[in-house]
């Protein structure tokens, strides 16, 4: 079987403006968002504070989350800030004025970190839930159909919320399952085919999809955003750690079996930037034998140490196409891979 691993700079190889990568996605979000001043001292931060001369949303989402989990400590009596902070702060001066700056942090958390994040993440379905233009698939169809007739397994992983690779599967015709079933009044993902053998392939949404909600017969497949975030099966930019929930679990569990698996013949990551430190700690369990691709917007070949990505899965047959995906570098990574299995690839 084949890994074929796709980031952000996979669906922005279709069209960097209809699914931009994080730095993007932080670039075209709205005044809304921009002008407000939580948002402002964010930045301000990350620019100060540590450092960051280019900020993209996961930086700003992943501040947000750490100030928001401080905030619900201080109001929280179970944990040692919270309690002193609730009447018992003789140890530390005798500041008197605790209560009315809970309060202060309470409403912060609750009427604008909160606010901020939700507006934030409503524009993962606005920038990400359009239909790709079937013409912008070529050189993607011709990666996958290549693949297949190396080796039939392709066992496809994304962190990407867009419909992309759906579409690139089925506009070039292969087998690969999607975990879509209609049960003749709504389309559900059904997630059997994630618990048993597969000699065809599947897709794995690791971060979920716009087009997933939750019901209570399962996740249906639909279109329509319903504006709670609650109701949508999605990690949003900035999460990182060990999904708990399902399918999430289920999945990142599939990723680390595939990464094991000793029939694994290649492995291909392709606008991925490994900033994920669960998903890091998966691929790290890639036999070093493997041979390993990764297409990358960088036009730097073969790549220097300082800039491969520090958590990448470095194997002994490491190879690096730059340019990001396009009709040469698919042909490159076609030929590369059938010599490197030891397998045909039809013309």
């Amino acid at each position: 079987m084949i890994l074929v691993f796709v980031g952000a700079g996979g669906s922005a190889a279709v069209d960097p403006k209809q699914y931009p990568t994080t730095v993007g996605f932080f670039e075209k979000l709205p005044d809304e968002i921009t002008n407000d001043p939580l948002f402002g001292k964010v930045c301000e931060f990350l620019k100060g504070q540590q450092g960051k001369k280019i900020i993209d949303i996961e930086n700003v989402l992943e501040i947000l989350d750490e100030f928001q989990e401080d905030c619900k400590k201080m109001n929280d009596p179970k944990t040692m800030v919270g309690w002193t902070m609730q009447g018992n702060s003789s140890f530390v001066g005798g500041v008197k004025d605790f209560a009315t700056l809970q309060q202060s942090i309470a409403t912060l958390e609750r009427e604008r970190i909160a606010p901020l994040k939700s507006k934030i993440n409503e524009q993962v379905y606005k920038f990400y839930e359009a239909t790709p233009d079937p013409k912008k698939l070529s050189d993607w169809i011709q990666l996958l159909k290549g693949l297949k007739t190396i080796d039939p397994a392709l066992e496809i992983f994304t962190t990407n919320y867009d419909r992309v690779l759906e579409n690139v599967i089925r506009e070039a015709g292969i087998d690969v399952e999607m975990g879509r079933q209609f049960n003749g009044i709504q389309t559900r993902l059904n997630t059997v085919p994630w618990d048993t053998p597969s000699i065809r392939g599947r897709l794995t949404k690791l971060h979920g999809s716009v087009d997933w909600q939750r019901s209570n017969e399962g996740i249906n497949i639909s279109e329509v955003f319903t504006g709670n975030h609650q109701n949508h099966c999605i990690l949003y930019p900035g999460y990182k750690g060990e999904p708990t929930e399902e399918p999430f679990r289920t999945f990142h569990e599939h990723l680390r079996k595939i990464v094991e698996n000793k029939k694994l013949s290649a492995a291909i990551f392709i606008g991925f930037a490994f900033r994920d430190d669960a998903i890091n700690r998966i691929l790290s369990g890639l036999s070093l034998k493997t041979p390993t691709f990764f297409i990358t917007k960088l036009d730097i070949t073969p790549l220097p140490p300082e800039k491969r990505p520090p958590r990448a899965p470095l194997t002994e047959d490491f190879r690096h196409l730059c340019g990001g995906l396009t009709a040469e570098t698919v042909v490159e990574c076609l030929v590369a891979i059938s010599a490197a299995t030891g397998r045909p690839l039809d013309s």
